[in-house]
């Protein structure tokens, strides 16, 4: 099975992550509801899937061949203030999943507050972090499309 190319893979991830991120914002509006909290395994399931394991795709195959192949003083800086990002959203990620997994359904009024400003915190980071992407990574990788 051929495998699909980074470039379309990192474009398919980020449309992916943009309507689940919106999904979210609505989920969390209400997470004092019983429904909206049956949603939570569900978010868990989306950040491994989507957000963790892209963040290993991009350490993996991304950023390696550009910092062999293609590096430059901008390519450099802009991976490493990446890592960097992918750190803090997965801490971020981890105190979502600790809180969530503490809480009893419902959550109490304290958990639920927790929880929304935590993923809301999440969000702001993820889109700040997918458009850092959009506008700087995705134009080195068209430009250096023959390195992968």
């Amino acid at each position: 099975m051929k495998q699909m190319d980074p470039l379309m893979r990192l474009v398919k991830d980020h449309e992916k992550v943009s309507e689940f991120l919106e999904d979210m914002r609505q989920v969390m509006n209400f997470l004092h509801d019983e429904e909206a909290w049956s949603k939570i395994k569900p978010i868990e399931d989306f950040f491994q899937q989507n957000i963790i394991d892209h963040f290993e795709f991009e350490e993996k195959k991304i950023f390696p061949p550009i910092l062999l192949k293609a590096a430059t003083p901008e390519s450099i800086k802009l991976i490493l203030e990446l890592q960097r990002e992918h750190g803090i959203i997965l801490a971020k990620l981890e105190e979502f999943q600790w809180i969530a997994s503490k809480s009893v359904i419902p959550p109490d009024e304290k958990t639920s507050a927790e929880l929304n400003f935590v993923a809301r915190k999440i969000i702001d980071i993820l889109l700040m972090h997918a458009s850092k992407e959009d506008d700087n990574l995705l134009p080195v990788l068209e430009k250096n499309k023959q390195i992968f």
